[in-house]
Parts: C-alpha cells; structure tokens; sequence
C-alpha cells in the first residue's frame, strides 16, 4: 500500500465512528417518535433535536485528521502494513495518540526539546528535576 492510502484507510476509520455517534442519535429519534405500545405519535419530535449537526460535522472532520495521521504516521515507521490496521488505527487513533503524548521521549520531541529522557534509576528532585542515581540510591 501506498501513504496515501494509509491515510485514507485512517480517516474512513475516524469517520466510522462520528457515524455511530450520528447513528446512535437517530436511534434515540427513533425511539422518541413511538408511544409505549410501538404506535407512532401525533406530534413527534424533530430528527434536530437529537443531532448536533455542526457538532458532528466538526467532529467529523477532526476525528478523519486524526485518523488519517496517526494511521501515516504508524505506517511510515513500519508499524502497520495493511488495510484492516489502518482503519482500526483511525478509529482509535485520539487513544493513540494522546497515549503517544505521555510517552516522556515523544513528549519531548514534540515540545521541541532536545534534552534526553533520564537513564532508568532516576530519582526525583525537591524541585522537579531528576537525577539519575547509581546502584543502590547513591550518587
């Protein structure tokens, strides 16, 4: 596959899933506009009142971004080869990435920050820093 159908495999997932919210929406609708007995009311509520259009169009477009970049971003660094885990990479791709943001070294590269991750062992500072310890606590 090609970057750009990573990217489109990702987004479609992303899309997946605002649909869902829009479907379970026009469920609640549906729901609505029926009596206890199944019977349909004389006065049913309009489909608007149970969708948020501007909310999902808006939600739409960020969640195929962010689909389309997390399933790029994994497939250019051999992390994912195919159809299926794109798709499943752009519906869970908010996880993911905001996963990715709590990695301490992705953190940093994002802040722009050159300085390494500690080695393991390091023991926090009264003011926030780390020290990196030797064996045993000791410097």
């Amino acid at each position: 596959m090609s970057w750009w159908q990573f990217g489109l495999f990702g987004a479609g997932g992303g899309l997946s899933v605002e649909l869902l919210a829009v479907f379970r929406g026009c469920m609640q609708w549906q729901a609505a506009r029926r009596t206890a007995s199944g019977r349909r009311r004389a006065r049913p509520p309009a489909l608007w009142h149970y969708l948020d259009t501007a909310a999902h169009v808006c939600l739409a477009v960020l969640r195929a971004g962010m689909g389309a970049a997390a399933a790029l971003l994994f497939a250019a660094t051999g992390q994912i080869s195919g159809a299926y885990a794109a798709v499943a990479l752009g519906v869970s791709a908010p996880a993911v990435l905001a996963t990715l943001g709590a990695v301490p070294q992705v953190a940093n590269l994002v802040a722009g920050s050159s300085v390494p991750a500690p080695a393991n062992g390091g023991a926090p500072q009264g003011d926030g820093t780390l020290e990196a310890t030797g064996p045993g606590g000791g410097q």
